[in-house]
């Protein structure tokens, strides 16, 4: 009985590791530091635009509102990326970006 519970255990395990891998989901963005302004969608959502390339979307779980001061701080990121925004004093975490 234990013979049968190593096989299961390892078709398990790599089944989830092959889940982790796939990062085909993810999108990233390149030359986001080129972008010369930005605007608010909703209170996590913002738009940056103009600059090279397509306007990019970036979703946070940090608050955004109409008064709010933006840096960029890297220039490539992806979905999940830490310390890519400058917002009112606090460094920022990207949830979601998109090229529009």
């Amino acid at each position: 009985m234990e013979f049968a519970k190593k096989p299961m255990r390892s078709i398990l395990f790599w089944t989830l590791m092959l889940g982790r891998v796939d990062s085909s989901s993810a999108d990233c963005i390149l030359s986001a530091k080129s972008k010369t302004s930005y605007v608010i969608l909703d209170s996590h959502t913002l738009i940056l635009k103009g600059g090279i390339g397509k306007d990019v979307l970036v979703k946070s779980y940090h608050f955004f509102n109409s008064a709010s001061q933006i840096t960029v701080l890297k220039d490539s990121f992806c979905d999940y990326e830490s310390a890519v925004l400058y917002v009112d004093g606090e460094v920022v975490d990207a949830q979601q970006v998109k090229s529009l």
